[in-house]
């Protein structure tokens, strides 16, 4: 077993077909930049690579897992190489909280992107702030997904992040064509 199989590909099992109902028409279009807040090992970050072209991907993440139960018996040493050996250096790769990364690294206007994916903190206050950070650094017409939106239903509400992107969906009502509403949430900014 490969250190990569030590791990869940999460994307295959529940992000792969709306990424290609919604990113493959982008294949072909010059300058896209996308920001994917939450990387893990890099499974979404190689279909986005080998499959939208040409494409500046920036990839956000701690590498230090979180509280979930899944993380808890993860070495997240080994889940960032994992990523490293994945992604070969085709990335912008920041270390660091989404926080640190779009108070600090990101200006609206400077920098803008033509899809955020949000996979990061599955607090509803982690997905909520992800979302309403990322928001201005979103190109009109752009596209942000937010994974996991039924993620931890036994949980309580602030610990899984749908109740965080309910609230961002009611805040920016008429801003945004809603593309899909299941296991994730898609938009088109307006």
């Amino acid at each position: 077993m490969s250190t990569a199989d030590k791990f869940p590909d999460w994307f295959s099992m529940t992000a792969k077909p709306n990424f290609e109902k919604y990113l493959i028409p982008l294949a072909g279009v010059d300058n896209l930049e996308f920001l994917q807040l939450g990387a893990y090992t890099g499974d979404a970050s190689v279909w986005m690579l080998d499959n939208i072209k040409p494409l500046m991907l920036t990839d956000v993440d701690t590498w230090e897992g979180s509280d979930e139960e899944a993380h808890k018996k993860m070495n997240f040493s080994e889940v960032e190489s994992v990523y490293d050996e994945k992604v070969k250096g085709r990335t912008n790769k920041y270390k660091c909280t989404t926080f640190d990364y779009l108070f600090k690294y990101s200006i609206p206007g400077f920098i803008e992107y033509d899809f955020i994916y949000v996979d990061a903190d599955h607090t509803a206050a982690g997905a909520l702030l992800d979302g309403e950070l990322s928001w201005p650094l979103l190109k009109s017409g752009g596209i942000i997904a937010f994974d996991d939106y039924q993620w931890g239903a036994e949980l309580p509400a602030s610990k899984s992040p749908k109740l965080g992107i309910d609230l961002f969906l009611e805040r920016h009502a008429g801003e945004y064509e809603l593309l899909e509403q299941g296991l994730q949430v898609w938009l088109r900014k307006l």
